[in-house]
């Protein structure tokens, strides 16, 4: 499996940010395509979203800036 995140803050429109991830993942031969099909719900319900929620926690620490809602 190859894989890319990109994260980043972008504008929410009233004067915020949110945080935006994007993940592109290529698996490698049947099995991965299979693993990755299995686990799908699991890195879009569970994984991603806690991902970023503790990324916007860490930003918010140690900025003390408010950053609006993230993407969920």
């Amino acid at each position: 499996m190859h894989g890319v995140m990109h994260l980043g803050w972008v504008p929410d429109g009233t004067g915020g940010y949110r945080g935006q991830m994007a993940v592109l993942v290529k698996p490698n031969g049947l099995f991965g395509l299979a693993y990755m099909t299995a686990i799908r719900p699991f890195r879009h319900l569970i994984v991603y979203p806690a991902l970023i929620r503790q990324i916007e926690d860490e930003w918010r620490r140690r900025t003390g800036i408010g950053c609006g809602k993230t993407s969920r």
